[in-house]
């Protein structure tokens, strides 16, 4: 029998300890693993005695069942309580690799469940910076040219409603706006640690295929949703896996305006890495997605493929990019809008543009786009201080000197309670007045 490093005359004392500071009885953790694993799909049979052989004659369970047990712990304590912690196998050896595999749905779920558990412990380390940009094209070519799947019900004990559903998809709202105010570092892990426990147990969960496609599609924007926090965290490799399995969901659903969405967020991460043709490919890949899809989705693509031309300084496909962006918003009726795009207003496409036709050395125009884009929301803070590293760009390429420092102590100022590591450096370069040359 295999025995705990934690163990003292062959039991778990770490085990027991955390049991007794939680006041529960053996019965009642064996409960609530089995719910657990229940709730992820796990086939396990936790019972009483499984538990008093892990505390009392130091038995180890599989890593997934430690990985059960360590989830429930850890939220009841409200820590992180590892499977090391208890002298267990950790299951975290081959995440790297697997999350960049682009399989059947079923790898996917499995995939974000364990990128979720992860992220909500912040044992990021595992994955945050082993980016490839080479796994992305034949999945991308997959999803583009792939039926979506024809079997899309859930079989699952647990019997999800419209309210599950619901609560998803309005916690991916509202933790998109936490991420707009105070930046991709601050509550990634809070929500993380929601998706741990609410997404998986309905992914593994029982639905008809209608239902799944609305599930599906949710779960798709929480995680684009997370991918976005992590790209703006500076943790590409999280990002970039995050984006890779969202991109499956969308695919199973046939949903080629999400897909245009993960490759908007890929032409960034290529962008952060200086891949400059990279940014155009995935900008591209993103206009050609959005065909068929709402003009709101198309405005997207193409004020990304404006930018993705800047990068590459090619002034007058900006600007031919530019209007096709405008005249496709120009037609976006907010009864076609996908939810998911709900903040992509008038302010946000013309601080795309104005940030677009600044690297392009288009003054005058970046300008007139910097002007509507400055009626933003105060609340999208990270947006604003955005628009203020925009403007003193613009001011420095007028020859204004005054003006560009005086916007640089301003974006100094407004950016100081945001936990943004991408602005962060941004900032650092403005300040040290280095070339802005990105995305």
């Amino acid at each position: 029998m295999a025995r705990s490093a934690e163990a003292s005359d062959g039991g778990n004392d770490v085990l027991l300890r955390h049991l007794d500071q939680l006041g529960w009885s053996m019965r009642g953790f064996a409960f609530r693993v089995r719910t657990r694993c229940e709730a992820v799909g796990l086939s396990y049979t936790v019972s009483p005695s499984t538990v008093s052989r892990w505390c009392k004659h130091g038995a180890i369970p599989s890593v997934e069942l430690a990985a059960a047990a360590c989830h429930v712990l850890s939220s009841a304590r409200r820590q992180h309580v590892t499977p090391e912690s208890l002298g267990w196998p950790a299951d975290t050896a081959d995440i790297a690799a697997e999350s960049l595999e682009y399989k059947d749905l079923s790898h996917a779920v499995r995939m974000l469940s364990k990128l979720w558990e992860l992220d909500a412990m912040r044992r990021r380390s595992v994955v945050k910076s082993t980016f490839f940009p080479g796994v992305f094209g034949p999945a991308s070519r997959e999803a583009l040219v792939m039926p979506p799947d024809t079997n899309i019900a859930g079989l699952g004990r647990y019997k999800i409603t419209t309210a599950d559903i619901e609560l998803l998809e309005d916690h991916t709202v509202l933790y998109g706006k936490l991420d707009a105010q105070h930046g991709g570092g601050k509550f990634r892990s809070v929500f993380a640690d929601f998706l741990s426990t609410h997404a998986v147990q309905l992914l593994n969960g029982g639905f008809s295929a209608r239902a799944g496609r609305r599930l599906y599609g949710g779960v798709a924007d929480a995680v684009l949703a997370m991918a976005s926090m992590a790209y703006d965290d500076q943790l590409p490799g999280l990002a970039q896996r995050y984006d890779l399995q969202a991109m499956r969901l969308a695919q199973a659903i046939g949903d080629r305006a999400r897909i245009a969405r993960v490759h908007i967020h890929q032409a960034r991460l290529a962008a952060s890495l200086g891949d400059r043709k990279d940014v155009l490919t995935h900008s591209r890949s993103a206009v050609l997605s959005s065909d068929g899809a709402p003009p709101l989705v198309k405005a997207y693509a193409a004020i990304t493929e404006a930018r993705a031309w800047a990068f590459n300084g090619s002034p007058g496909q900006v600007l031919h990019a530019v209007a096709r962006a405008r005249e496709a918003f120009d037609r976006a009726g907010a009864a076609s809008n996908p939810r998911w795009l709900a903040w992509f207003d008038q302010h946000e496409l013309e601080a795309q543009a104005a940030w677009a036709l600044t690297m392009a050395d288009l003054v005058e125009p970046g300008t007139q786009a910097l002007k509507t884009a400055l009626g933003m929301p105060g609340e999208r803070a990270r947006d604003n201080v955005e628009l203020l590293i925009t403007a003193a760009e613009l001011a420095r390429l007028r020859g204004d000197l005054s003006e560009q420092a005086e916007l640089t102590k301003r974006a100094v100022e407004s950016s100081r309670h945001l936990m943004s590591r991408r602005l962060t450096a941004r900032i650092s370069r403005l300040t040290a007045d280095k070339p802005l040359d990105d995305f």
